[in-house]
């Protein structure tokens, strides 16, 4: 059993592909709609989902604590999905939320622009100018997300495992080779520490959302085996300990430790 990212550009055959190696293997699969519902599950709507969703960087240069929430719950349910395993999890930063948990498998699938071009006219009819106008702006917004939230490249070969270029490959050979790299990924899963380490994400978001929801915006969160761990300064004594009250009381959190500092903000 393990879990696959699929990072994709539109027209490279991505989301077909990641569609039939979920079929094959019987997974999940999550994608846009499914973690749309997750998201409603948690009380995010979907015109909200659909204002935040993948947007390009001057979206998000002056987000504020409503995209913040937005990108915290969006995490508690990739981790969610992926603390069930057997799930195929396209888009969303999969591969950096995901990244360094052995059992999980991170593929990317590319093709050339003009191939990605022609296959958007066979689908959608159109011109190609249009569809280059759609193409390199899907490019831009999936960048933006990524760079935004994750202050990463989307394209950085160093987050994925597997690169696949549909140029001359069709879907079937793209599925095979996903499927053949699972048994090497599956060899290094330890599912005791996979399942500890993804509840300790999910704890993480949970608390996380709290202190956003408190409008406490200075304070860092680490958490490990249940213990929360907050760092960070703050004005007063009594903020310290409204933050180490409100953190305790988040559902799954075993102890609290503090590494909060109290500074004394003079005014000129």
């Amino acid at each position: 059993m393990s879990v696959i990212t699929i990072s994709r550009q539109m027209g490279s055959l991505g989301t077909e592909i990641a569609q039939k190696v979920a079929d094959q293997l019987k997974y999940e699969y999550l994608d846009k709609e499914g973690i749309e519902q997750g998201l409603a599950a948690h009380g995010v709507a979907v015109p909200e989902v659909e204002k935040y969703d993948e947007k390009s960087l001057p979206f998000w240069s002056n987000w504020q604590n409503q995209g913040r929430k937005f990108f915290h719950v969006m995490q508690t349910v990739i981790y969610e999905a992926a603390r069930r395993d057997r799930v195929v999890i396209v888009g969303r930063g999969g591969q950096l939320l995901l990244k360094g948990i052995p059992g999980v498998l991170h593929v990317r699938i590319i093709a050339p622009l003009q191939d990605r071009i022609q296959r958007l006219v066979a689908k959608d009819g159109g011109n190609e100018k249009e569809s280059l106008r759609i193409l390199k702006q899907s490019d831009r917004d999936s960048g933006g997300f990524i760079r935004t939230f994750l202050d990463a490249d989307w394209g950085n070969a160093d987050l994925y495992d597997l690169i696949i270029n549909t140029h001359c490959l069709p879907v079937d050979v793209g599925v095979d080779m996903i499927l053949c790299a699972i048994p090497a990924v599956e060899a290094m899963k330890d599912t005791q520490r996979f399942q500890e380490r993804l509840d300790d994400l999910i704890l993480q978001q949970k608390v996380e959302t709290a202190l956003l929801n408190a409008n406490i915006r200075s304070i860092r969160v680490e958490v490990a085996g249940g213990v929360v761990t907050l760092s960070g300064s703050v004005s007063s004594n009594s903020e310290v300990r409204s933050c180490l009250s409100l953190v305790s009381g988040v559902e799954g959190v075993h102890k609290v430790e503090s590494n909060i500092v109290t500074c004394n903000f003079i005014g000129t």
